[in-house]
């Protein structure tokens, strides 16, 4: 195995440091693996791995063979790291692929007979999820990961899991550059696609005509999971914002002012608390202040939703589901219940 601080240098003399996804199929064919990229073997062209640092029009991927690996290479593109491409190349062989980005986002992924084994941030690593969470384990030993870790470690991985090397020879040897077009992204993936949530509703339904028109029944379903976690169900202001069109426009401008000055408390409400909280707290989301943390944010939502209501009453809610996603920390059925709508919301407004 390359050590992660030779492959931390071959970054930086590449100028991949900043962002790249490396992707490594054992036993796979180049043609094979290319077309499960988007890609078209035929429009394939010989391409300096250097050169990959300056190409800026569009998605390209850069092929190659290292020990019984292909080996695929993308500068500022992270097709590599998606489950659409990950799943079906695992059918080829076990593959495996390191992705960041110039914001520290990061994925190291394991795939395997068409199922991501383990998925993890090579960050923040303590939380990994997939068929088999623990699979990068054994392959992880000694190889130091975490805030102050660089991206080497993700590539050392990639080569212990696949068997390629990263190596000089590799670096000088022959590459292929081919434009693809990315893969669809599945409407349900893995973990999601066998949920029984599907089996009842309002997810039938949903899922029976998924379009536009469910739009504003899934804001309001995301909206009232939101309430009922951040205990605010029956708060008067939540109530009252739930029926925001059917009052005078001026006492919508109240409610919305009444939501914002809640939210704010809150805000600051739950910092005070965090003061006193211990470090070590398990689990996080039952933290006293993260409950208060939750209503604020809640509070804004609603505060936004009257707003939309002004200076005339709208036809359906504001996009409000990416504004929850902070609210709906923890575990159970309800923060279950309310990752689905937001999955099934975002594969409407991506067919839109």
């Amino acid at each position: 195995m390359t050590s992660p601080q030779h492959l931390d240098r071959l970054l930086t003399d590449l100028g991949l440091d900043e962002a790249a996804t490396f992707t490594a199929v054992c036993g796979a064919d180049e043609e094979d693996v290319i077309r499960l990229f988007g890609g078209d073997p035929e429009r394939a062209r010989p391409m300096n791995l250097e050169e990959l640092r300056d190409y800026d029009e569009g998605d390209l991927i850069l092929v190659s063979r290292s020990g019984p690996a292909v080996v695929v290479v993308e500068g500022n593109g992270y097709q590599g790291s998606r489950e659409e491409v990950l799943r079906p190349l695992s059918r080829l062989g076990r593959t495996a692929s390191a992705f960041w980005n110039v914001n520290a986002v990061s994925r190291l992924s394991l795939a395997e007979d068409g199922l991501l084994s383990a998925v993890l941030d090579m960050v923040v690593p303590e939380d990994p999820y997939g068929a088999r969470p623990d699979a990068w384990d054994s392959l992880l030993e000694g190889l130091p990961l975490g805030v102050d870790a660089g991206w080497g470690s993700g590539l050392a991985a990639v080569e212990r899991a696949t068997g390629a090397r990263f190596d000089e020879a590799w670096v000088r040897g022959p590459h292929r550059a081919i434009p693809i077009t990315p893969v669809p992204q599945y409407l349900l993936g893995q973990g999601l696609v066998d949920s029984p949530l599907l089996k009842r509703e309002p997810f039938v339904s949903y899922l029976t005509d998924l379009g536009p028109a469910q739009l504003a029944r899934m804001r309001l379903h995301a909206l009232r999971l939101a309430l009922d976690h951040a205990d605010l169900r029956d708060h008067p202001l939540a109530v009252a914002a739930l029926s925001a069109d059917r009052i005078p426009a001026a006492a919508r401008v109240r409610l919305r002012d009444e939501l914002t000055t809640a939210g704010d408390t809150a805000h600051a409400r739950a910092h005070t608390l965090r003061v006193d909280e211990p470090d070590e707290f398990e689990p996080e989301w039952e933290r006293p202040s993260e409950r208060v943390f939750r209503q604020a944010i809640v509070f804004g939502v609603l505060a936004q939703c009257v707003a939309a209501h002004l200076p005339t009453p709208a036809d359906c809610l504001p996009d409000i589901l990416s504004s929850l996603v902070t609210a709906m920390t923890g575990d159970g059925e309800r923060v279950k219940e309310f990752w689905m709508v937001d999955h099934l919301h975002n594969a409407v407004q991506r067919r839109a």
